[in-house]
């Protein structure tokens, strides 16, 4: 691509972002309204990358003295006034997490499908042999206790560690982005792998009210968990390929703009992840029959889904 081309494509966003600053330097922040806010956002991320782009393949061209300068004044509104204010915190929870997490939609789904497929081929691996339990995850990790063959299990034990274990796998599946993606892989595979066995295990030797209760216990605070683990596993994907695959962008560059793209997730993704644990040290341990926290966790499904699909 000449520099003519890469102006010519994308001058029409960075007109955009100059009218936004003209408007910040005159009225400020709060005369933005939400979508707007939005709209000055992505296109402040947009040049950025571009401004990186130029930097690598136009050094002495017209274009990056340009991009630096109406970067430079839109940071210091994103960074800076944007951020400080409350202001910011409800539209960050509000609008760009949503936003962000919608953009990633398709490492979304295939960070959930790598843990699924996990979850069901475990399930089946140990539902046809239920010996194998033990080659995943030792059961007596999870409270189980093997007397009189009998299995008995402590269920808020077990909740506890699945808890403590999901946000583990949160941190990693994000952080092992680094190495390209592999590890990001099987990490979400793993932990699939671990959720299948246990499920198969209870299925297996257990009562029904014995699967009742396990789903009960787990799905609760396991909702907002597991969709905070598909979207670290999400950012963990998205930087991989931008190892394998920069696409236009030189190798560096494409990782920095993936990473830029990661890290505005982060804090949505430890908000769910507080959520969770909320969750798991209130509602669980209450007193309250199986299927009205199996209720209760059905609308918090529902409940994330529409915030994902809003507008």
């Amino acid at each position: 691509m000449t520099e003519t081309q890469f102006i010519a494509e994308n001058e029409v966003k960075w007109k955009q972002l100059e009218a936004f600053n003209q408007t910040l330097q005159r009225k400020g922040i709060r005369s933005l309204s939400q979508i707007e806010i939005r709209a000055f956002a992505e296109v402040f991320m947009v040049a950025g990358y571009h401004l990186a782009y130029a930097k690598t393949h136009f050094p002495s061209g017209n274009s990056l003295p340009y991009l630096t300068h109406i970067v430079g004044v839109a940071h210091n509104y994103y960074y800076v006034r944007e951020r400080g204010s409350l202001l910011a915190v409800k539209n960050y929870f509000l609008h760009r997490f949503p936003s962000a997490s919608r953009q990633a939609w398709w490492y979304v789904v295939l960070a959930t499908t790598i843990f699924m497929a996990g979850t069901l081929f475990a399930y089946i691996y140990v539902a046809t042999d239920i010996s194998r339990f033990n080659q995943i995850f030792p059961w007596e990790f999870v409270g189980g206790d093997m007397g009189d063959g009998e299995v008995v299990w402590d269920y808020p034990l077990m909740s506890a560690v699945i808890m403590t274990n999901n946000i583990r796998v949160a941190i990693m599946a994000f952080a092992f982005g680094i190495t390209a993606g592999i590890f990001t892989v099987w990490i979400l595979f793993y932990n699939g792998m671990i959720l299948g066995a246990l499920a198969a295990f209870i299925a297996m030797t257990g009562s029904p009210r014995d699967v009742l209760i396990f789903w009960s216990l787990i799905l609760p605070h396991g909702v907002p968990e597991l969709a905070a683990i598909f979207i670290s596993g999400a950012c963990g994907l998205m930087i991989g390929r931008a190892m394998l695959i920069p696409g236009q962008y030189t190798r560096r560059d494409a990782v920095i703009k993936s990473a830029r793209q990661a890290v505005e997730l982060v804090p949505g993704i430890v908000f769910m992840l507080i959520i969770a644990g909320l969750i798991e040290g209130f509602f669980t341990p209450m007193g309250v029959p199986p299927y009205f926290k199996l209720g209760f966790s059905f609308l918090v499904f529902v409940g994330l889904s529409l915030y994902f699909a809003k507008a």
